[in-house]
């Protein structure tokens, strides 16, 4: 049970530490502050726009923290475990 809990804090301060580098990542990029990096925003990081199309998983044209994160190019830059 012990072993249980501290897995569970741990991956909570996992967590953690993942959204609050997604958010400065966001952050840094999303110029307009609306939540979201278009292809315009992208520009400023030529990785980042290299794998625009394979981040912006509901080609809509922009991607959202969720989508980064879930992509090899956010887990990589994130430093997150693929």
């Amino acid at each position: 049970m012990r072993k249980l809990m501290i897995l569970c804090l741990a991956a909570a301060s996992f967590s953690s530490m993942a959204t609050t580098s997604g958010v400065a990542f966001m952050e840094q990029m999303d110029s307009d502050d609306d939540g979201y990096i278009t292809l315009r925003e992208a520009v400023k990081n030529t990785d980042l726009l290299r794998e625009f199309g394979h981040i912006d998983i509901d080609e809509d044209g922009k991607i959202s923290e969720a989508e980064l994160i879930a992509s090899d190019y956010g887990r990589e830059v994130l430093s997150l475990p693929i």
